[in-house]
């Protein structure tokens, strides 16, 4: 549940810990302890926030995919024609069928389907880029980043929770059917088709965070000022960043505690067993 503590709460329960006077406001310049509150506490957030899988926080999304630019593979044709039935053909000819560039093998005439002309060797696909062409998808090594799909993350992204997970029928065998994925910069790169995601938001309402967050942001918060604010050398530090390490593995341990695998139930799924029984177990 949230503990609808505020910024300033916040700040001030950092204080307590480091043996500090409450503050009234974090603006105020005349006093160093608002001044380290207001500097370190938007920094204190962003890191504590990415450094767990808080559940406070995850919220799922649908992801948009951009298109890539491949890289050049030779010389981008000057001309190209749509193949057609029954036309000859010279060697080193650009032919395009169904959203695909094919270059001719050798001089020769087509038949009635594309396909046997593909079989045989007469024609075979190319990467070269052309306008309105429709690259192949696979392994990704025709574009820079090396995936096949580009997508955009959410403007309020922090991290990574799941991609795809349990979105395939196997998964009742126990897998969580995660796709592959590499992030770079805002985008997230994949060679599967759809990116269904679930991450950790970016919540500026501290209103909404749990205890267990609030806690670790509160230590982390301290140990981030101890040292300004009490001039003892680090130590106060050390033992806060002590007290935040636990407070991160006893929260890791609960968030994960409160998710299980959305497993494929081929029982609780027939069709035929709710018809027959009126219920999904019977």
């Amino acid at each position: 549940m949230p503990t609808s503590l505020g910024p300033l709460q916040v700040c001030n329960v950092a204080l307590a810990k480091i043996g500090a006077q409450s503050i009234t406001s974090l603006t105020d310049q005349s006093n160093p302890a608002s001044i380290a509150c207001n500097t370190n506490l938007s920094l204190c957030y962003l890191e504590v926030s990415r450094s767990a899988r808080w559940n406070c926080l995850v919220t799922p999304a649908v992801l948009t995919s951009i298109p890539q630019v491949p890289i050049p593979d030779g010389t981008t044709p000057s001309s190209v024609s749509d193949w057609a039935p029954n036309t000859s053909y010279a060697a080193d000819v650009y032919l395009t069928y169904g959203g695909y560039l094919y270059i001719t093998a050798y001089a020769y005439t087509s038949t009635l389907n594309f396909t046997i002309d593909l079989t045989t060797g007469a024609l075979i696909q190319t990467n070269l880029p052309f306008p309105g062409l429709t690259f192949p998808t696979g392994d990704g090594s025709q574009y820079p980043s090396g995936w096949s799909f580009e997508y955009a993350l959410p403007d309020d992204f922090q991290l990574l929770v799941a991609l795809n997970e349990n979105t395939g029928w196997w998964g009742w065998y126990g897998s969580n059917c995660s796709s592959e994925y590499e992030i770079m910069g805002d985008k997230l790169y994949t060679n599967a088709q759809q990116a269904v995601i679930k991450y950790v938001k970016n919540q500026p309402d501290f209103s909404q965070f749990d205890s267990m967050f609030t806690n670790a942001l509160t230590l982390k918060l301290a140990s981030t000022i101890a040292t300004t604010l009490r001039q003892d050398g680090g130590k106060m530090e050390a033992l806060l960043l002590q007290g935040y390490e636990q407070a991160l593995r006893a929260a890791r341990t609960k968030n994960a505690g409160e998710k299980q695998p959305n497993r494929f139930n081929p029982i609780g799924s027939s069709y035929f067993n709710r018809a027959r029984y009126g219920g999904q177990n019977g």
